[in-house]
């Protein structure tokens, strides 16, 4: 985008005065910021050219400007080296992870959350792809009659819980020794091998009933895991944004929105076809390819291990800079809490 650095300055002061105060700026508005020292039909004559250019428009004949999809994606190209969080929202977000355990999906929720919060736009986390995830240890222990509770922790942590009906009155001994053959044949094996291995693979004492049953509820456990979801918080703020802005769509807009995200596979197949296997952040400025999101904006980046993604939904006239460093930022911080360096031990 080669523009004068006149007409660069003036346009950056046209899209971030419109996501501030969602009205159409006039020549007068940006000599009045800015005191250069042109004339006014000089500033009106950059504004036509930006308008030819596609970068702005007019809402009616005799207003001001507005920014286009195209002024906003200049304006986003902008920030992504600027964009930066204050100290106190850094400290926000460190302590609302330091509060986290090893449940991911606890984890996820909570990102999600911290997306829509900070950025008042909606907020949406796809968690690790679970093939890639390697299965770190099971937990299991005793908590009734024939009844044990069976927890599933990966290289990432827990990813999974829930109850085993036991056949048979198991001892602490006996228990104890289901979860070390477990441990010792499945250790670093990806989940997906997991859920399809044979018994024929293990060890000595691999077919008694207790282990075959544990095994049958682990696998069960995992075929819920192995889809691939994702996490959205924070989309009635769109819903409020929408009707601030633009009131005689806000409803039209918002449920086309609403129904786009409900397919949970189309988002992430049009959040891959978005970003196009990059590793930085990347804008979609209303050209996400899904259906229903033409009047919005994606911000999406990717975080470690196994190609997790988050980011931020918003209307075309979001407040970029915070979407872009909250984003940023939270990625960075959830791939830290992610790592394997970061597992805590855990008691048996």
């Amino acid at each position: 985008m080669d523009l004068p650095e006149r007409q660069r300055l003036i346009l950056k002061e046209i899209v971030d005065r419109y996501i501030r105060f969602h009205e159409p700026v006039s020549s007068r508005m940006i000599l009045e910021d800015y005191g250069l020292e042109v004339s006014s039909a000089t500033v009106r004559n950059d504004m036509n050219d930006l308008e030819e250019a596609g970068f702005i428009a007019k809402p009616y004949s005799s207003s001001g400007r507005v920014p286009s999809k195209l002024g906003y994606q200049f304006f986003v190209e902008w920030l992504l080296d600027l964009s930066e969080l204050s100290r106190e929202e850094r400290v926000e977000i460190v302590e609302a992870y330091e509060m986290q355990q090893l449940d991911v999906e606890h984890t996820i929720k909570q990102t999600a959350f911290l997306l829509g919060n900070m950025t008042g736009c909606a907020g949406f986390v796809i968690p690790p792809r679970p093939a890639e995830t390697k299965l770190e240890r099971v937990v299991l222990f005793k908590v009734a009659h024939q009844l044990a509770f069976l927890l599933i922790v990966t290289d990432i942590g827990i990813v999974e819980h829930g109850y085993v009906t036991l056949e048979e009155n198991l001892g602490p001994e006996e228990i104890a020794r289901i979860m070390t053959l477990i441990n010792e044949t499945l250790r670093g094996i990806h989940l997906a091998d997991v859920r399809s291995l044979s018994l024929e693979d293990g060890p000595d004492g691999w077919y008694e009933r207790p282990v075959r049953q544990a095994m049958f509820v682990l696998r069960r456990l995992l075929q819920n895991r192995m889809r691939q979801s994702v996490q959205f918080d924070g989309l009635l703020n769109l819903a409020d944004a929408l009707q601030e802005v633009v009131p005689e769509h806000a409803m039209e807009h918002f449920s086309h929105l609403n129904h786009a995200v409900q397919d949970e596979a189309a988002f992430i197949e049009a959040i891959s076809q978005a970003r196009m296997d990059r590793e930085d952040i990347v804008a979609s400025i209303g050209d996400f390819p899904l259906n229903g999101m033409e009047t919005f904006s994606v911000i999406s980046c990717t975080y470690k291990p196994h190609a997790g993604v988050l980011g931020v939904i918003g209307p075309l006239w979001m407040d970029y800079g915070r979407a872009l460093s909250t984003a940023s930022y939270i990625a960075n911080r959830l791939e830290s809490l992610l790592s394997p360096s970061h597992l805590r031990p855990m008691e048996e």
